[in-house]
């Protein structure tokens, strides 16, 4: 019997569920570091056409977001941080810290702050 495309496509998607459910810890934090190592070469490996492309598409994106979904990331974000033990938050506010000092003055006067820690 032949499957329709939905139906495969539901049967991969529940494998694929079951498959992260049962992999162990040592699993995940390896498939984490693979996947940590993979993006970083990738970012590192772009062009600066891809990285201009990738700028206009996420100008594009925020400025077609709705007030309502501005505010539903923005409520996300606030829980997120209300979620966090204070290690988190330390580590948090050195990643900002560190992240501003490298900025330049151009990029300074047109960022938004983040949240308030």
């Amino acid at each position: 019997m032949k499957l329709s495309p939905e139906e495969r496509k539901e049967r991969k998607r529940e494998y694929n569920k079951r498959y992260r459910q049962n992999r162990t810890e040592e699993q995940k934090e390896e498939r984490k570091v693979k996947r940590n190592e993979y993006n970083k070469r990738y970012r590192q490996n772009r062009t600066e056409e891809q990285k201009e492309k990738i700028k206009e598409y996420n100008k594009r994106y925020r400025q077609n977001r709705t007030e309502e979904q501005k505010e539903e990331t923005k409520e996300y974000y606030k829980r997120r941080y209300q979620n966090m033990t204070e290690e988190q938050k330390e580590k948090l506010k050195e990643y900002y810290k560190r992240y501003r000092q490298n900025m330049t003055e151009e990029q300074k006067n047109k960022t938004i702050t983040p949240l308030k820690q």
